[in-house]
């Protein structure tokens, strides 16, 4: 998985989208990622680059086209959250916060986009604790999770993003 995950990564992240965590099945094994083109992240910010960039030919078209932006998407947990009690999820996004603030220090990102508004407390804290002093934009979007509504919500809300910020 490292390896998939480093190839996407650009030589200088300019712009990091940071998420909750990956997919996990229940024995453990990833089964959902970003990277993997297989997720509601996936498809809601690709969807969103093509507001602004036009249509890309596949998936990979994309990913190649994110990472020569200098993007990249990391989480705030590289392990798997219990999603399912409400203690036990913020206790494990708390938990997730060093190892951020570890990879923040070697991303030195201009732009972070937190893509879930319930986790841009730790990724504050991630920021302050790694010590970095590149990042000139932090901004949260609400997940694109429970109804269509959020979904397209969370796409408008990218694309303003990427049309605002000057990255190409």
């Amino acid at each position: 998985m490292n390896a998939i995950l480093e190839s996407y990564k650009p030589k200088n992240v300019r712009m990091l989208f940071i998420a909750e965590a990956p997919g996990f099945n229940s024995s453990g094994d990833l089964i959902q990622h970003f990277y993997f083109a297989n997720n509601n992240l996936f498809r809601t910010i690709f969807t969103a680059f093509e507001l602004v960039y036009g249509s890309f030919d596949s998936a990979q078209a994309f990913l190649f086209f994110f990472k020569s932006l200098g993007c990249y998407l990391d989480h705030l947990s590289l392990v798997a959250i219990n999603r399912s009690d409400k203690e036990e999820r913020k206790a494990g996004r708390q938990k997730a916060v060093p190892s951020l603030a570890a990879r923040l220090k070697s991303y030195k990102p201009e732009i972070i986009i937190v893509l879930m508004k319930d986790i841009q407390k730790q990724v504050v804290e991630t920021l302050e604790i790694s010590g970095i002093d590149t990042v000139r934009l932090l901004e949260a979007v609400p997940y694109p999770a429970g109804s269509d509504t959020n979904r397209k919500n969370y796409i408008a809300e990218i694309a303003s993003l990427l049309r605002d910020i000057e990255i190409n």
